[in-house]
C-alpha cells in the first residue's frame, strides 16, 4: 500500500453534537467539507435517543429506509493524499482477503489484533462459494456483491456490497449483513441490522476525501449497547487501510 501523510494518528472523537444528526455528502462535496490530509480524521458518535430527539431520518444516498430507526451511528470523515486513480482505491476496497491483515485496537483485550480470522469474496450469498478478491471493474455502478468474514469476535457472517455510484470522481458503496451476526448462542444483529456506507471523493488533484457512516439498526440486540469504542476502532482501521496508513499505528483511536 502507498504511504499517506498522517500528522496525527489520534482521531478527533466527539459525541453527536451536530444539528440534525449525521449529514453524509449525498451530493458532490467541496474540499472544505473534509479535514485536510494533514489533520486528524473526525469521528462522531450518535446514540439512538439523540437521533430521535432531532427527528433524524437516513438520507436517500444511504439506501436505508427513511423511517428506519438507528440505535447507534458512528461517522468518520477524513482525507488523504493519493496520486492514483479512483480505480486503484476501489481495488483496495475489493481486496476482501486483506481484512485478515488489518489490525484494530481491542478495548476488551487492550492490544492490537486482526479484524478477521479469515475473509473471502463470494460468488453469491452462500458462504461456501468462495472466490478470488473483487477487481475494481467488478465494483461498477449497480454491482451487488457478497463476501464472507470470520470475525475474531462474532465468527462467520455473510455481507452484501452494493455500489450506487461509481465515477472517476466519486464512489458510494453500502454494506449490510445478510446472515445473522452471533456471539456464542446470542444473535447480536439480525440480517440487515449492521449497515455501513462508504463515500470516496476526489476533492482536488492528489487528495481524496472519505466519509464512513456505520450504524446498528432496529434488529440489533441490547447486548450490543455500550461498545461504541469498538465501532470507532474498526472504522479507524478500515480508513487507515484504504488510505495506506499502518493500521496498528499508535495511538489507537479509542483506547
Amino acid at each position: 500500500m502507498i504511504r499517506a501523510a498522517f500528522v496525527s494518528a489520534l482521531l478527533l472523537l466527539t459525541s453527536g453534537a451536530q444539528a440534525g444528526g449525521p449529514q453524509p455528502p449525498c451530493a458532490a462535496s467541496v474540499a472544505s467539507g473534509y479535514p485536510s490530509p494533514d489533520s486528524a480524521p473526525s469521528v462522531v458518535v450518535w446514540q439512538g435517543k439523540e437521533l430521535e430527539r432531532s427527528n433524524w431520518h437516513p438520507p436517500s444516498c444511504t439506501g436505508w429506509l427513511a423511517d428506519s430507526r438507528s440505535k447507534l451511528i458512528v461517522t468518520l470523515t477524513g482525507s488523504f493524499r493519493f496520486n492514483g486513480p479512483m480505480n486503484a482505491l476501489l481495488a483496495r476496497v475489493g481486496t476482501i482477503s486483506s481484512l485478515r491483515r488489518i489490525q484494530y485496537w481491542s478495548t476488551t483485550d487492550k492490544k492490537w489484533g486482526p479484524l478477521s480470522n479469515d475473509a473471502s469474496a463470494l460468488t453469491d450469498a452462500d458462504p461456501k462459494s468462495r472466490r478470488p478478491d473483487f477487481s475494481a471493474a467488478e465494483l461498477g455502478k449497480g454491482a451487488d456483491l457478497y463476501y464472507w468474514e470470520d470475525d475474531v469476535r462474532t465468527g462467520s457472517t455473510v455481507y452484501r456490497l452494493r455500489v450506487s455510484e461509481n465515477t472517476p470522481e466519486r464512489v458510494v458503496i453500502s454494506s449490510d449483513n445478510v446472515t445473522p451476526v452471533r456471539r456464542f448462542i446470542f444473535t447480536l444483529f439480525k440480517p440487515g441490522a449492521l449497515q455501513s456506507v462508504l463515500i470516496i471523493e476526489r476533492v482536488s488533484p492528489g487528495i481524496y476525501g472519505v466519509f464512513v457512516l456505520s450504524r446498528s439498526g432496529e434488529g440489533a440486540s441490547m447486548l450490543t449497547s455500550g461498545h461504541d469504542e469498538s465501532y470507532v476502532n474498526r472504522a479507524a482501521a478500515l480508513y487507515r487501510a484504504l488510505a495506506g496508513i499502518k493500521t496498528d499505528q499508535e495511538p489507537p483511536a479509542a483506547p
